[in-house]
């Protein structure tokens, strides 16, 4: 056979030629990205000194390929004339996915990241991203119909189909500051999925439960009416778990909700349990709903966008990122079952050492006053431009969370995930649970601006507080005036949620909740006077004796509460028990002597009495729920959570009677036939998580149309675990669906003794 030599010549030139152009192109790609690391290590480093952690680190390529595909997603669609708020913004493309760029090579249609291709489903898009785990990579490879979570993390448009959205959740032990910080750093949080798995949290050591290796753990980023699926492997030696969707209302799904012993059997060592469910509009989170695990990191956001003609607010913003996210959670130094039931003597009470945002934070130790060098969260705007944040409360303990951001007004356009009447304030108090959304105008001169976190209540007691950064893009990465402290911090101006309201008197410097306007339609019969049905809720606390808690062959559950006080929680005298099995898949199993209520109190039951407290409720009725705060103790207000649903806040507030220093049951009632208990009909708020004041009530209603056993109970953590919940059975167990195939079974095993 001939060879053409010159042919040859001329094809080894020309590929002479390119090798030099892709190493020009490889040398201009390093500078760029040196040049990009540069600015990123200075938000990390917030002090003169580099921490120990940062230095002689290596950036691993997964990290540029991060940065260049993850970074700032614009989810609001575009307007004319805008430009990415980051140079680490990617456009959309048709497809509702980034486009690639320089930092992040692609070869025949797959991620140079280390991880194998896949088949992609969808030939609008380029490329593919892959999960964080083997197990989830597997999962998409076998099943093309499914989405990974980049993919999920879209602009949401009218007509567009729903995508199934997957993800895998590798639950384990893990620890702040451990040997991965030595290979890498996180450049991004609240993230569907990391390379790093670098966990810096306030930068104090100490052990942690992650979900992949995050805190807070992946971020659920969909669309209305995409199907969500959650794959959740226990790899926790020794301990079991099940996960809530907080804020998902689980129509059709009820199985999944999360509540161990009521919608399912907790997930054991070495199982993996899938979670289906579709999302309700909103911003949420989801988190452990087993003992304490939640303080000690099992928790992360959901965000379900809808398109722009569903949102009543969308007018008022023109990005809603993807990083926009705000959770602040409250942070311990030591494991949360070390405060559990509690000490005497040394760390007495639950209070947190620290908080954080988004799982980033300073600590300053009050013995010696070092602080640590870690990294506070920087969330970065572009001038002139409107931008809406989505704040999610993820505290465990009694404290208020208070959020400032200096120079700024916070437009709040939503909380737990319903829209409301834009309202303007400049701090926001929000409870474990709540959530609110609000618009920032970048309408400041271009430079950095302190976010401060406070934690009021008993988190005034070590000056809980944490920082945070609103930077301009192209500005300064550090604010140019000093670090808001505990006792002088950034001025509150009006305030949304004080903890001293009468919320039926308007204030120019305050608003309620229950003042806020709800901005859907409402349905007309929870505005009616008389509700279906209608349930008074007292709760309060049970002081033990010692000589009674501590009786020979008596086991009671008890928390050493800060004050050293041994109690117990109570509503309507009742201390929920859990059921040896799931109400919702085993109701059969279950002795009906084990279920109690306030007018079906056990014979045997005492003044701590516990059994598995529930309420029924028929479908479709219009129930008004009065919560009655029977707790005495100043600044501390009980957030309730009712799981399946959002119910209208009809009022808050205490008595007006003046003679009525102390509110209980039977005052409650007394004021109810009065008409003395403040309710409100114009266009009640939607929520589904509302703290009740200390010595106060609150009154709420809902229509009880989506069937199932729905856990109502304080969010505060070390109140749930002694007993602050209750079911409410909506429905019969007709209405139910049918129990999904091949569906965990726990309960008893009491065979009789041969």
């Amino acid at each position: 056979m001939a060879i053409d030599w010159r042919n040859r010549v001329n094809i080894a030139s020309l590929g002479m030629l390119l090798l030099v152009a892709v190493a020009a192109e490889a040398v201009r790609v390093s500078q760029h990205t040196s040049r990009r690391f540069k600015d990123e290590s200075l938000s990390r480093d917030q002090s003169p000194a580099s921490s120990w952690w940062s230095s002689h680190l290596t950036e691993p390529p997964s990290k540029n390929f991060y940065q260049a595909t993850h970074g700032l997603l614009q989810t609001h669609p575009s307007v004319p004339g805008l430009k990415p708020a980051s140079p680490s913004a990617l456009p959309l493309s048709s497809a509702g996915t980034r486009s690639p760029t320089v930092g992040a090579p692609l070869s025949s249609g797959s991620l140079n990241s280390g991880f194998p291709s896949i088949a992609n489903p969808n030939p609008r898009s380029p490329f593919r991203h892959l999960d964080f785990s083997t197990s989830a990579t597997a999962e998409l490879r076998r099943n093309p119909s499914l989405s990974a979570p980049d993919e999920c993390a879209r602009a949401c448009r009218e007509g567009e189909p729903p995508r199934i959205c997957y993800y895998h959740f590798t639950v384990e032990y893990y620890t702040v500051l451990g040997a991965a910080c030595q290979v890498c750093t996180p450049n991004a949080t609240n993230t569907v999925w990391s390379h790093c798995q670098c966990v810096l949290a306030d930068g104090v050591e100490r052990g942690i439960l992650t979900v992949n290796r995050m805190i807070p753990g992946p971020s659920i980023q969909v669309c209305e009416n995409d199907r969500v699926v959650i794959d959740v492997e226990n790899h926790m030696e020794g301990m079991e778990l099940t996960i809530h969707w907080h804020g998902i209302w689980q129509r059709g799904t009820q199985y999944y909700d999360g509540v161990p012993f009521v919608t399912q059997c907790p997930i054991q060592q070495g199982n993996t349990f899938r979670y289906q469910w579709t999302g309700n509009a909103g911003t949420h989170f989801w988190h452990a709903h087993t003992g304490l695990q939640k303080l000690d990191g099992l928790y992360g956001s959901i965000v379900v966008r809808q398109p722009p003609s569903r949102d009543p607010n969308s007018h008022l913003y023109d990005f809603d990122l993807t990083t926009h996210i705000m959770l602040v959670s409250d942070w311990l130094h030591e494991d949360a079952a070390e405060r559990y039931p509690g000490r005497l003597a040394v760390n007495t009470g639950q209070d947190p050492e620290s908080l954080l945002i988004n799982g980033k934070g300073q600590f300053r130790d009050p013995n010696t006053g070092f602080m640590t060098n870690t990294p506070l969260e920087i969330f970065t705007i572009t001038p002139g431009r409107r931008y809406r944040f989505r704040m999610i409360n993820a505290f465990a303990s009694v404290c208020p969370a208070q959020v400032t951001i200096e120079g700024h007004a916070l437009t709040v356009i939503a909380t737990d995930g319903e829209p409301v009447h834009p309202v303007q304030v400049n701090t926001i108090i929000s409870f474990s649970g709540e959530r609110y959304d609000f618009v920032i105008t970048a309408d400041q001169p271009v430079g950095a601006y302190w976010i401060q976190l406070r934690g009021l209540g008993e988190c005034g007691i070590k000056r809980a507080q944490q920082l945070g950064i609103l930077r301009y893009a192209r500005g300064p990465y550090q604010p140019a005036s000093p670090p808001p402290t505990y006792d002088v911090g950034l001025p509150q101006g009006v305030v949304m949620n004080p903890l001293d309201a009468q919320c039926n008197v308007e204030r120019d410097d305050a608003i309620c909740v229950s003042q806020l306007k709800n901005a859907k339609e409402i349905d007309r019969a929870l505005l009616q006077e008389k509700p279906d049905v209608k349930i008074f809720l007292p709760f309060r606390f049970y002081l033990y004796r010692p000589e009674e808690l501590f009786q020979p062959n008596t086991y009671n559950r008890f928390l050493v509460a800060p004050t050293g006080d041994h109690v117990i929680s109570l509503i309507d005298e009742i201390s929920y028990l859990s059921a040896p099995a799931p109400l919702l898949s085993q109701y059969d199993d279950i002795n009906p002597e084990q279920f109690c209520n306030g007018d079906n109190r056990p014979a045997n039951c005492g003044a701590n009495c516990m059994c598995t407290h529930k309420v029924d409720i028929p479908l479709n009725a219009i129930v008004e729920v009065v919560l009655v705060g029977e707790v005495q103790q100043p600044n501390l207000s009980h957030p309730f959570h009712l799981h399946g649903y959002a119910y209208n806040v009809i009022g808050i507030g205490r008595s007006p009677d003046s003679n009525v220093k102390k509110i209980n049951l039977k005052h409650a009632l007394d004021l109810d036939r009065r008409g003395l208990l403040h309710r409100q009909y114009n266009l009640p708020p939607l929520k589904d998580t509302i703290a009740v004041p200390n010595n106060g009530y609150v009154v709420l209603r809902f229509r009880a149309d989506n069937p199932g056993f729905w856990l109502f109970h304080c969010h505060f953590l070390f109140h749930i675990v002694i007993g602050m919940n209750l079911i409410l059975q909506v429905g019969t167990m007709a209405d139910l669906p049918p129990v999904p195939p091949n569906f965990p079974t726990c309960g008893d095993h009491l065979p009789p003794i041969n």
